[in-house]
């Protein structure tokens, strides 16, 4: 006679690990910009130990920018202000080891931040909650030091927030911040492609200048339409000098992105005028 026992026996460790798989929480998920952002950096090679992933991966990270861009869009189109502020205080390091050694991005970003009316109710509960919430953000802060973005891709994360910070401001319609911030971003980007470019030589930097190209090419279109909107002509004519030469320095280090943005640009600007002289 065979003995059923065997049968009950498996019925009910099935049934435990059924019990601690339903008993255990997901793990939580990070934010869709973080998560994001940890994406491009595996694309571009940060954290890999392999060198010659390494070497593949940095093949063509001009379109691995693009591809990612389009990708990206839908985790920021629902993006706030302190969504951004509070990713680039995750992911980027306030004292980083590269070309630039201070954090503007983090003071731009904190500085300009879409701020929400504080309820005058409660004064002094404000104040010890925030008392608490910044020893709690230094204990996060000296717990995760390894978290932060690698240098492989830091820069095209800090351009990708500022941009989406100029976007939300512009559609909040507050032109005036969204220009100075858009100015201020265009400054940084140029600043670290210049930088990039006198370390080409070297193996470390070797193919990472293309990828900021597209992200310029965006705060160039974002300040476009902002100037639209704001429909200054003294500043319209500064900024056909300003394009004419940026557009000219594109073509100096090859930068297909912005070459085709600014073109696009200038020809819409020229449309434009010429439309309205012909109604006037």
């Amino acid at each position: 006679m065979v003995k059923d026992t065997k049968m009950e026996d498996t019925t009910s460790t099935t049934t435990k690990e059924d019990t601690k798989t339903k008993d255990n929480p997901n793990p939580p998920t990070a934010p869709p910009l973080e998560a994001a952002a940890r994406r491009l950096e595996r694309l571009l090679g940060g954290g890999t130990s392999d060198k010659e992933r390494q070497m593949y991966m940095y093949g063509n990270p001009v379109k691995v920018v693009r591809r990612w861009l389009g990708t990206a869009s839908g985790a920021a189109g629902e993006a706030t202000s302190s969504d951004i502020v509070s990713a680039a205080s995750i992911l980027l390091d306030p004292k980083p080891q590269s070309q630039h050694g201070d954090d503007r991005t983090l003071m731009l970003l904190k500085a300009i931040e879409v701020e929400e009316t504080p309820d005058t109710s409660s004064t002094t509960t404000t104040t010890t909650m925030e008392v608490e919430g910044e020893e709690e953000m230094t204990k996060e802060k000296e717990e995760k030091k390894d978290n932060f973005l690698s240098i492989a891709s830091r820069r095209e994360i800090e351009s990708w927030l500022l941009s989406l910070q100029v976007r939300i401001l512009w559609k909040d319609e507050k032109y005036s911040d969204a220009m100075e911030l858009v100015q201020k971003g265009i400054v940084i980007l140029l600043e670290q492609v210049t930088v990039a470019v006198k370390k080409v030589t070297s193996k470390s930097a070797s193919g990472s200048v293309s990828s900021l190209f597209p992200l310029l090419a965006r705060l160039y279109r974002y300040r476009s339409l902002i100037a639209d909107s704001m429909n200054d002509p003294t500043f319209t004519v500064t900024l056909r000098q300003e394009m004419a030469k940026a557009h000219n320095m594109a073509c100096l280090r090859r930068d297909v992105d912005s070459q085709a943005t600014l073109l696009n640009l200038m020809l819409r600007d020229l449309l434009l005028h010429s439309q309205g002289e012909l109604h006037t």
